[in-house]
């Protein structure tokens, strides 16, 4: 997701501290996946990275509550730290970006912490998401109607990322989901804008318990698109590159929209939990008898290769 935009005068003194935070989720939460075949650069740059942006009816937060909820929900306790590093670079790329911006405390944007060799980023920033993104990809969620008029009154964003290159990436996942559904008890959290799409806030609550009973939160990590053509339903992933997985499609499908999301759900579920790697010109089924034909090619939905899916017929 960009964030990188035409900002106002006051969002760009801002705009090291942004440049800072996504430099540190990019270089720390990089895990190349040695020998898999077929894993190109830039799927290994975007393995294990987890970012994404709370919008908020205004520029504050209650870090107090946060704090509680994260150890009133997850058993987390979330001790702040100081990290020199971070506010030098965002210091230095600041005053690089505009040189006569008159310092800036980035001490009160950023909060810190750690948890189990995995580091955990908020940085406030109090502009809405430059170029009416957040907006554009709130269109995308066929299961919020009113995602957009009430996204496009957000004032303000907290900007999330996990990092800790040593953390297996669905831990890393996992940290980020909770994080982002503590963050959802906000008073004025608006929407979760992460994986293509911007989230209900109760939604991604409510799909975040699955890590109560040793689940995967696949509904908080992949955004499942789904749309009708003149030839049959199509539906598509946008989140596996997080995991190092090629994105997912499903095209022209005579079925239920809702059996077709479901059976791409529990194609997901299937390769993260069992960390499977499929590839072109391999079938898949879910018994001996179907063997459902992949293919990898041009996305049709997305950008970049997709994997093409085959939907099993009646």
């Amino acid at each position: 997701m960009s964030i990188h935009a035409a900002f106002s005068a006051k969002a760009r003194k801002k705009e090291g501290l942004i440049n800072a935070v996504r430099k540190q989720a990019s270089d720390q939460g990089l895990e190349v996946q040695e020998g898999e075949e077929g894993l190109n650069q830039d799927r290994e740059e975007e393995t294990g990275s987890f970012v994404g942006f709370v919008l908020l009816a205004g520029p504050m937060w209650d870090r107090s509550q946060f704090k509680s909820d994260m150890e009133l929900m997850w058993g987390i306790e979330c001790v702040e730290e100081e990290d020199a590093e971070v506010n030098a670079e965002a210091n230095a790329e600041e005053d690089e970006a505009e040189d006569d911006a008159g310092g800036s405390d980035h001490a009160e944007d950023v909060m810190l912490f750690n948890v189990s060799n995995m580091r955990v980023m908020a940085a406030l920033m109090d502009v809405p998401v430059p170029d009416k993104e957040a907006e554009i990809h709130a269109a995308n969620n066929y299961m919020w109607p009113e995602a957009v008029e009430i996204v496009k009154t957000h004032q303000a964003q907290l900007i999330v990322a996990i990092m800790g290159k040593d953390a297996p990436v669905l831990e890393r996942g996992k940290l980020f989901v909770k994080v982002l559904a503590a963050l959802c008890r906000q008073k004025n959290v608006l929407g979760i804008y992460t994986s293509g799409t911007v989230f209900q806030p109760q939604f991604y609550l409510d799909a975040s318990e699955m890590l109560r009973d040793g689940g995967l939160p696949i509904l908080n990590w992949i955004y499942f698109g789904l749309y009708q053509t003149e030839k049959g339903w199509n539906t598509y992933t946008y989140g596996m590159k997080s995991f190092g997985k090629d994105e997912m499609e499903i095209l022209e499908a005579v079925a239920d929209p809702r059996e077709l999301r479901d059976f791409l759900l529990n194609l997901v579920c299937y390769v993260l939990d069992e960390d499977v790697v499929l590839r072109d010109g391999e079938t898949i089924g879910f018994s001996a008898q179907q063997k459902l034909p992949i293919v990898r090619s041009k996305g049709v939905s997305l950008d970049g290769d997709t994997l093409k899916i085959a939907y099993p017929t009646p």
